[in-house]
């Protein structure tokens, strides 16, 4: 039996969606724990946030690290980790 191109396709594309999700969680989860050990919330300045980074703040930053991440670890956590690993 032919296998339907676009339907291979789009299970590849899910696929590799679900590597991304996956490596991105890992990364953010990473960042974490240089956060802490950096202690960027004391030592990240206004200053640094220049060129593309221009108009962040800390707490725009640590939203996502933590707030964000911590979000995400609790669906993981739910059992998506499981949905998204069957795929990479």
């Amino acid at each position: 039996m032919a296998t339907d191109a676009h339907k291979s396709d789009f299970i590849t594309s899910s696929r590799q969606a679900a590597r991304d999700l996956w490596n991105a969680y890992q990364q953010l989860l990473q960042y974490q724990a240089e956060w802490n050990a950096q202690d960027y919330t004391n030592t990240i300045e206004p200053d640094d946030f220049e060129g593309e980074n221009a108009g962040l703040t800390v707490g725009n930053m640590s939203a996502v690290v933590f707030d964000t991440t911590n979000a995400i670890a609790a669906d993981m956590a739910a059992g998506h980790a499981t949905n998204v690993t069957n795929l990479l």
